[in-house]
């Protein structure tokens, strides 16, 4: 009960001063950062529509899984292949806590996530995949544990034939966001961390850190490079560093999925 009072008084302080602060980024990989501030995040979901700079939602779908079963897969392979074998089960999740959605560039590049949220860890049934973010990093993250939390996605690209995982544990990001580490991956070799920030700065330019709970996430590869990062303060704000397009759109909708999970 503790914990949830912390997070309803975290939500409450949000309100009344996103206005006033904005994320603390340190460290010299976000001297040329590119800011973008978030549109369509909050108000009406219906029909709704996420854009930050270039990049635009073409889809936003929270009930994308179908019939009545309790039961939903989250598989691996192509979506629409008949092979498309299961990796993870998890029971007793409802419609409204699934998403998917396409996020696009003015190139024509594509995100496509399915999401999954507010979920136990101890309701997962994992499958064989040797690449699956939950194989690869299960210990660290915590697999098997009781969070009552946890938020997984897919990424595909337009053409369906580059696959990446996220996996991170909203409780533990909330209570432990100095100590906690979420991932970002492809392979036991291609990978990204995802760290909860805490750190921002008043609309005075001073410094601080929050009492409680996170302000957002900063993705960085695995040599420790700072290439994203996402604010979830007010309406949202995506940092994007210089990288390739490629790269730029898939971890633009790792930030899209970051905000748009709020309300799935």
């Amino acid at each position: 009960m503790k914990q949830i009072l912390l997070f309803v008084y975290f939500i409450a302080a949000q309100g009344t001063m996103s206005q006033s602060m904005k994320l603390s980024l340190e460290g010299e990989e976000w001297s040329a950062v590119s800011e973008f501030p978030v549109a369509g995040r909050q108000g009406i979901l219906i029909n709704q529509k996420l854009s930050f700079g270039e990049y635009h939602t073409l889809l936003v779908d929270r009930s994308w899984t179908k019939g009545s079963s309790s039961i939903i897969g989250l598989t691996q392979g192509i979506p629409t292949d008949q092979d498309f074998q299961k990796i993870i089960t998890s029971e007793k999740v409802k419609k409204n806590q699934t998403l998917y959605f396409a996020l696009a560039d003015s190139l024509g590049n594509q995100a496509r996530a399915y999401c999954i949220t507010n979920f136990k860890s101890k309701d997962f049934t994992i499958g064989n995949n040797p690449n699956s973010v939950i194989e690869i990093f299960g210990d660290i993250l915590g697999i098997g544990d009781d969070s009552s939390n946890i938020f997984y996605a897919m990424f595909y690209d337009a053409q369906a034939s580059n696959r990446w995982e996220l996996m991170i544990d909203n409780q533990e990001a909330q209570a432990r966001p100095k100590a906690y580490t979420g991932y970002l991956s492809k392979s036991k070799d291609e990978y990204y961390t995802i760290k909860p920030l805490s750190r921002v700065v008043s609309k005075k330019g001073k410094t601080g850190t929050m009492p409680f709970g996170s302000a957002g996430f900063e993705i960085r590869t695995k040599d420790g490079k700072a290439v994203a990062a996402v604010s979830m303060i007010d309406k949202g704000v995506v940092y994007l560093t210089h990288v390739s397009p490629e790269e730029k759109i898939l971890l633009s909708g790792v930030c899209a999925a970051l905000l748009l999970q709020e309300q799935i």
